[in-house]
């Protein structure tokens, strides 16, 4: 059996489909109870209920499964505590093979989610844990917040530089190159994976192929960043996010976020998916949404 923790978020719910699809049974952590009725329509096997917070509940989850594919929950200020309290419950179930979903370019001090990933990898590192690391770019689904002002306004409007360029990565991919390395086990221990696509795209690029997808022009503008800072307060994101995120923008101002799609292509054994593609194979739902 395969656990998946963080079972219920966009990555989580593609991990488990990919995973279902080559056989195997898994058993799924998710925070809240109404999450579970859609695991378990998913095919889940069994769903556990709970706060991974909680060392004990970690310890439940990964007894008797073959390998762990470890999310974090996204911007959670305790990752790496919880990263070590998975890995301690891990030793105890004597896991076979431990897969942690990182991010790309977690050396990156300046972005504090990422560098907590960094620090959970580092801790791998010394478990004796037969351990991968997945790092993937900035998820083309992401878009999927924009298409609304895309659609009605002929926006896309981005809180860093338009020209900043991103190598990012279809979800769909992701979850495959997971589940061939969840299937494969010994193969990939030890290894870290960078997971990106192929194309380096600014904003202004993907403004451009949005607007062909739709059939309408839309532009990318640079959204001021202490207007997204106001609209997140009011919205009632936390300090932690708010302030962390604020520090990413910053960073993809001036660096963007890009890397090499070599290492993707070959697990898929193709070339990763282009935005093009991406766009084709889902802007029909947006539309008739």
């Amino acid at each position: 059996m395969i656990l998946i923790t963080g079972a219920a978020g966009k990555t989580g719910l593609a991990i488990l489909k990919a995973v279902l699809s080559a056989g195997e049974p898994v058993r799924t952590l998710a925070r809240r109870d109404f999450q579970a009725a859609e695991l378990r329509e998913l095919g889940a096997q069994e769903v556990v209920v709970g706060d991974m917070e909680e060392p004990d509940l970690l310890q439940r989850v990964f007894d008797g499964v073959r390998a762990a594919y470890h999310i974090c929950p996204n911007m959670n200020p305790n990752e790496v505590r919880i990263g070590q309290n998975a890995i301690v419950a891990a030793h105890k179930a004597g896991l076979e093979h431990f897969v942690y979903h990182s991010v790309l370019h977690p050396q990156v001090q300046e972005m504090a989610h990422h560098w907590n990933k960094l620090l959970v990898e580092a801790l791998l590192f010394k478990s004796r844990l037969n351990y991968t690391i997945l790092q993937p770019a900035s998820y083309m689904q992401n878009i999927s917040g924009y298409w609304s002002k895309m659609l009605t306004a002929g926006e896309y409007a981005v809180p860093y530089s338009i020209d900043a360029r991103f190598s990012m990565v279809d979800l769909e991919d992701v979850a495959q190159a997971a589940a061939r390395v969840i299937r494969e086990g010994e193969r990939h221990y030890r290894a870290i994976y960078e997971l990106c696509g192929s194309q380096l795209l600014s904003s202004a690029d993907i403004a451009e192929l949005a607007g062909e997808a739709i059939h309408r022009q839309v532009q990318a503008v640079t959204l001021e960043r202490d207007a997204w800072e106001r609209s997140a307060r009011e919205n009632g994101m936390s300090d932690y996010a708010r302030i962390t995120l604020l520090k990413m923008f910053e960073y993809y101002n001036g660096y963007g976020f890009a890397g090499n799609a070599t290492i993707l292509g070959n697990l898929l054994g193709h070339t990763p998916t282009r935005f093009e593609e991406y766009l084709k194979r889902t802007t029909h739902l947006t539309i008739s949404d």
